[in-house]
């Protein structure tokens, strides 16, 4: 009976963690723009790879569990380019399922680049009722909540996106879901496919020179949907002799009250060589839910090619 609890506990922070969640959730979101904004496609120098994972709420039996791959391609420099981002998300008896494409052309207008951005959004969502991952204390067959085994839902949606940048500062704003509910591409009555809300991103981040060997980079993030309250992420980042990252974050709490926020963050990364470079980051919780889990750790590595791999440069906030 306490694994069922367990298990529809989960189950309903879901379906309530999908809306949240929906647009993707990283602390080092300055390494994972092209999931929040398609305006960044092409603006690097060569193209880029990265492979990141997330465990959010370690120890937590159900909890989010995110595994995502981008792609940014520059074809034209400083110009045109596609961004390519694929993203699976577990949580609890739920699984989706994002394919997100996305084009972006550069203008320049003085010191600045100015890049406009669509992007194509494809998902799919599953929740498993199998038996083996629902234990109940009556026959299964015989709780009528509980009929059939799966239940899917595929989806299309649509975004734009705006993003301004120089040697020292980017700013971007973004929604890269327009409709406020999705395009259903199966079964409209679905009960996976209902009340998905809009969501819009404003991001910024600055650079400041503190003597030859270290930069200061401060970074935030605004996130927005008529489901939830705006969230707020903020990094202090510094860059050390252009081989380390190290810094501290902070994420506001979402709408609930007595707590001084969701989480801190601690931030890391290394140069691994001219063509690897790997970040890792751990999220202390804040609120009183921090008493059920173990925190979240997220784990990225990313290859480069291009200009930047033969000229030795890491990958770095800096770099915009």
């Amino acid at each position: 009976m306490e694994r069922l609890t367990l298990i529809i506990f989960v189950f309903f922070l879901a379906l309530s963690g999908l809306k949240a969640q929906e647009n993707a959730l990283y602390t080092q979101f300055f390494y994972n723009k092209l999931a929040y904004n398609g305006a960044f496609s092409g603006a690097v120098p060569g193209v880029e790879l990265t492979a990141s994972v997330r465990e959010q709420w370690m120890g937590l039996e159900g909890s989010p569990s995110v595994q995502s791959l981008q792609a940014n391609i520059p074809f034209t420099p400083q110009r045109v380019g596609l961004g390519v981002f694929l993203r699976r998300e577990k949580i609890g008896l739920t699984e989706h399922l994002t394919t997100n494409l996305s084009y972006a052309y550069h203008l320049r207008y003085g010191d600045y680049l100015i890049g406009l951005g669509v992007n194509a959004r494809v998902g799919r969502l599953t929740h498993d009722f199998s038996e083996q991952n629902i234990r109940t204390t009556r026959p299964f067959g015989q709780d009528p909540v509980l009929q059939g085994n799966m239940e899917n839902a595929t989806y299309f949606n649509a975004g734009a996106s705006l993003l301004i940048r120089s040697d020292r500062l980017y700013a971007g704003f973004s929604v890269p879901t327009i409709a406020k509910k999705h395009i259903e591409l199966d079964d409209p009555d679905d009960i996976l496919s209902s009340g998905r809300g809009r969501y819009w991103h404003l991001m910024a981040g600055y650079s400041i020179p503190m003597g030859r060997q270290m930069i200061l980079n401060p970074q935030f993030m605004l996130s927005y949907s008529s489901d939830i309250p705006i969230n707020l992420d903020v990094n202090l980042l510094l860059d050390i002799g252009d081989e380390f990252i190290a810094g501290i974050g902070y994420r506001s709490m979402s709408g609930s009250t007595g707590n001084i926020g969701e989480s801190v963050h601690l931030l890391g990364g290394i140069k691994v060589s001219d063509n690897w470079f790997m970040t890792v980051s751990y999220d202390i919780g804040l609120s009183s839910f921090r008493r059920h889990h173990n925190g979240s750790l997220e784990v990225s590595m990313s290859i480069y090619f291009g200009d930047r791999a033969k000229t030795g440069e890491m990958r770095s906030p800096r770099f915009f």
